[in-house]
């Protein structure tokens, strides 16, 4: 009885002492494994090494999904410039459509290899489906494989969404399957040709626009991060994901082009000194701001762009300042009109009328007598006893005065 208690309590020992350190030898051995995986879904290949992602390949595979297998295998042979034995093409030969690596593949660790990662005479069928089942790289990448990956390296072959760290994350230890968080991006404006913002530290950010994408380079220490972009219009959708160091890929982030562009300067019609509105056109929706002296006067752009402000009546001279404000709120530059003068000129000490004494004319411009002489812009045209004043002023405008006088003729003052 007593010797049956010893044995098991050995037993227990063991079981606690030993168990645990093969455990810890099983899972050390398991982080330093080679690993490729192929992801017929994206026809992806990516080589794992020691519990990191060291690269991944553009591959072809099968015509259909059951030619390429899928499930776990293993790198049995590696050849290089291996004939093609069916039309006799020898290795190396340019025509061999076996390329320049042979990776043979096994279903068991010691059994045959039916299939095979190689690669290629035809460098423009990669990325198709388009093999009789084998997997074709690009002759360069194949052989950058090839002087890389051992014999009873562990390939799984597979067809999933999951990203390749989700699908090597069960053959090594604390392999980094989580996605990064959102980003942070600042406002991006219709004005500027970039996206910048924050994310994870040595992340890169891609910009979707339509079907075109923008990458930048990895985030700083900071997490700063800087995308160029082409200049977009407002109210364009953009759509913003992240990828992290170890390939993770956080959701997408859609942002809203806004408007940033101020609207151009609005067109201001002629203002005189009659009128009681300032009128123009400018962006649709605008609001028109006219500041006369410290006074401001608003109005609104309609759909067809045309704008009237009223104002009160200004003499010619003043200088009037107009800008518009687009629904964003971005301000144009400040458009300076003068008033002009329509007001004809004003004629003092003769109208429309008959004289039987002599006259003196008086206008703004000057004096102007009745026996034809012209003083500045005034002048006087006599004929047959009916006398006719025209005074023009500085700005064109005219004011005419018909009279006559019974004597004979008028004496100048």
């Amino acid at each position: 009885m007593l010797r049956r208690f010893l044995i098991g309590f050995i037993i227990l020992f063991l079981g606690f002492s030993v168990f645990p350190q093969a455990q810890k030898a099983e899972a050390s051995t398991i982080s330093k494994k080679q690993l490729i995986i192929v992801n017929k879904k994206i026809n992806k290949l990516a080589f794992y090494e020691n519990g990191k992602l060291v690269k991944t390949y553009s591959v072809a595979t099968g015509r259909t999904s059951r030619l390429t297998p899928e499930g776990t295998f293993y790198i049995r042979e590696k050849i290089k410039n291996r004939p093609y034995y069916k039309h006799n093409i020898p290795g190396g030969d340019p025509r061999n459509p076996l390329g320049k690596r042979w990776l043979g593949l096994s279903k068991q660790e010691d059994g045959g290899y039916p299939y095979a990662i190689h690669g290629n005479a035809n460098e423009s069928s990669i990325g198709k489906y388009i093999s009789g089942g084998c997997i074709r790289m690009h002759n360069n990448e194949v052989i950058q494989l090839f002087s890389k990956v051992n014999i009873g390296a562990k390939v799984v072959i597979t067809t999933s969404k999951k990203t390749f760290n989700q699908l090597a994350a069960p053959y090594f230890k604390n392999i980094d399957i989580k996605a990064p968080s959102l980003p942070v991006v600042n406002t991006v404006g219709d004005n500027v040709k970039k996206v910048t913002g924050k994310t994870e530290k040595g992340a890169t950010v891609t910009v979707k626009i339509g079907t075109k994408k923008y990458t930048g380079k990895p985030a700083n220490s900071k997490g700063q991060f800087y995308v160029t972009i082409p200049k977009q219009k407002a109210g364009k959708k953009l759509y913003i994901s992240v990828k992290d160091k170890a390939g993770n890929v956080s959701n997408t982030k859609a942002v809203i082009v806004k408007d940033r562009t101020a609207p151009s300067l609005p067109t201001v019609y002629r203002v005189s000194d009659k009128q009681t509105a300032v009128s123009g056109k400018a962006e649709a929706g605008a609001t028109i701001t006219v500041k006369i002296g410290n006074k401001k006067y608003t109005g609104k752009a309609n759909t067809k762009r045309y704008y009237k402000v009223p104002v009160a009546v200004q003499k010619a001279g003043t200088k009037i300042y107009v800008n518009a404000k687009d629904k964003a709120g971005n301000v144009s530059k400040t458009k300076g009109v003068i008033v002009i003068d329509k007001t004809a000129p004003v004629v003092t000490g003769v109208s429309n009328t008959t004289y039987d004494r002599d006259v003196t004319i008086t206008f703004n411009e000057g004096k102007a007598t009745l026996d034809g002489k012209v003083f500045a812009t005034g002048t006087v045209v006599s004929e047959n006893g009916k006398h006719t004043l025209v005074v023009t002023d500085a700005a064109g405008n005219k004011r005419t005065v018909v009279f006559t006088i019974k004597k004979a003729e008028a004496i100048a003052n």
